[in-house]
């Protein structure tokens, strides 16, 4: 990690602006921010730290809204340790923040992790992905969509208990619950109440129960076609699920795990296609992401395996997250779901900066925001990463 006494200046880029790539043109960075994108002639050496991109792809930093850890780790883990094994490792891929995202624990549990989160906060330094508040994949949700969730953490929203998740300060981002479970829709207000999104998922809600809960305040879906009630018949009669509510509503924003595992690239290309704008790329990387072929994690008592490229429970019945990290994804975006670049690098970038609320200070590469940019090569590997215009990894 280095930071310049000078101001930087990063030329010959091919830069990735929210719907065009730019070339020809100078990223100016001074006092950890973007000064200007502008088409400069002349550049003084003793005036500037100056920066050849080689023609490469520049990006803003990557904004993870849902990882749960790397490498063995997860951010339940309220312990030094496995926050700098994780968030070295996302800062290496190119992610520059980033919303640790918690698994169902027992409520004492989540409150540990909380308050460390919290803590966490105040003290991170350059070097390492910033974190923003947490993401809850909280107790509160459908035993019948618990996927990979302990179902021994799970439940109910009128039991009391989320008040201790709520009250600790600086720890809560985002808050996913299933609208159908009783009292949930208090708990929405609660949730919102607090500046907390209050986000939707691990659901078999059908859309009379959906609909309360946005007009509640929910605003965000959690890891589409995943876990999650799509259409069912009552009788003759069809009623939507929480899936074809999120494609169809446009007050909702919404997350896909872009893994090429999780969604074959028609699904991929249908929320694109309905959600346009609304719709972000998340790794959902648990503690297998970064392991080799064949390794063995656990999340709580349950051990699962990285199997053909994804996390495998033991059956093969269902999915254990993601072990691609982020900017894996992007390739697999354009290639597969035949997004331009730049659609693509807003799903990871831009998007997932309104979602959570920071589009004013990261996620574009627009003079004022913070410095946060990657030299990627073709195959989207990072070479350079800047943190608010400090360099925290070089390649070369």
């Amino acid at each position: 990690m280095t930071a310049s006494n000078k101001p930087i200046a990063i030329i010959h880029g091919k830069i990735i602006l929210s719907d065009t790539i730019v070339e020809g043109k100078t990223i100016l960075i001074a006092d950890g921010k973007i000064k200007a994108v502008d088409q400069i002639n002349t550049l003084n050496s003793d005036e500037f730290e100056i920066i050849d991109a080689k023609q490469k792809y520049i990006t803003p930093g990557l904004i993870d809204l849902h990882i749960h850890g790397c490498l063995h780790h997860t951010f339940n883990e309220a312990d030094p340790a496995a926050f700098h094994v994780i968030l070295a490792k996302t800062l290496l891929s190119g992610v520059t923040t980033l919303q640790p995202t918690l698994v169902s624990a027992p409520i004492q549990e989540l409150c540990n992790s909380l308050d460390f989160i919290g803590r966490w906060r105040k003290s991170q330094k350059n070097g390492q992905s910033k974190i923003t508040g947490a993401y809850l994949e909280s107790p509160y949700i459908s035993p019948a969509a618990n996927g990979a969730i302990p179902a021994s953490t799970l439940r109910s929203p009128d039991d009391g208990s989320i008040d201790a998740l709520l009250d600790i300060p600086d720890a809560l981002s985002m808050f996913m619950i299933a609208p159908e479970l009783p009292d949930a829709v208090n708990a929405i207000k609660k949730i919102s109440a607090k500046g907390i999104i209050a986000a939707l998922g691990h659901s078999m809600a059908i859309e009379k129960e959906i609909i309360p809960a946005i007009d509640a305040g929910a605003s965000h879906v959690t890891h589409l076609w995943s876990a999650m009630s799509s259409v069912v018949r009552y009788g003759p009669w069809r009623q939507p699920g929480l899936l074809e509510v999120t494609l169809t509503n446009q007050s909702l924003t919404a997350e896909i795990i872009a893994d090429n595992r999780h969604l074959p690239p028609t699904l991929m290309k249908l929320a694109v296609q309905s959600k346009k704008g609304l719709l972000c790329a998340v790794s959902d990387a648990l503690n297998g992401a970064g392991l080799p072929e064949g390794s063995h994690f656990s999340v709580g008592d349950q051990i699962y395996e990285v199997a053909d490229g994804v996390g495998m429970v033991p059956d093969r019945s269902c999915f254990a997250g993601s072990t691609t990290l982020l900017n894996q994804e992007i390739p697999i975006l354009i290639q597969e779901v035949g997004l331009s670049i730049p659609d693509a690098i807003r799903m990871v970038t831009e998007i997932p900066a309104k979602i959570i609320r920071i589009n004013q200070e990261t996620g574009s590469i627009k003079a004022g925001l913070a410095a946060d940019l990657v030299i990627f090569n073709d195959e989207f590997t990072p070479l350079h990463v800047f943190q608010n215009g400090i360099s925290v990894y070089s390649m070369n």
